[in-house]
């Protein structure tokens, strides 16, 4: 493993993203449009899991950037996972023209557990840069 530029971890209470207290105009504002057609397709409560660990992903990754949400546009975030289901984010828009994101790989994992979604981001150096 190479250098770490950065850790983040987040929790997030899954009873908070209910369909019930998720408008879609707060879905559409939090969520990358990926992240909302699947939610879509998806009933209460493995969807306010879904949305819980894609939230928790997200503030995770802010956390490791080291930059909060004040830099970090949630919606450009979007954890897509591969065929095997390992999970990986996908940074677009604003967030992804931050320079330092261009020399970093990112390390995902996410996990949710009765009312709890977790998440935890490792930012590394990619090889040879640091």
């Amino acid at each position: 493993m190479g250098k770490i530029y950065g850790i983040g971890v987040d929790a997030v209470s899954v009873d908070r993203l209910t369909q019930k207290r998720m408008t879609s105009h707060i879905v559409r504002r939090m969520f990358h449009p990926e992240e909302v057609e699947q939610a879509g397709n998806l009933k209460d409560p493995r969807r306010a899991e879904f949305l819980a660990s894609r939230f928790a992903a997200k503030e995770a990754f802010a956390k490791a950037l080291g930059v909060g949400f004040t830099k970090v546009r949630p919606s450009d975030v979007c954890v897509r996972c591969d065929a095997a289901g390992k999970p990986m984010l996908y940074i677009f828009g604003n967030t992804a023209h931050d320079e330092v994101l261009e020399h970093l790989d990112i390390h995902l994992s996410l996990t949710h557990e009765a009312s709890m979604a977790i998440a935890f981001v490792v930012l590394e150096y990619k090889e040879g840069f640091c």
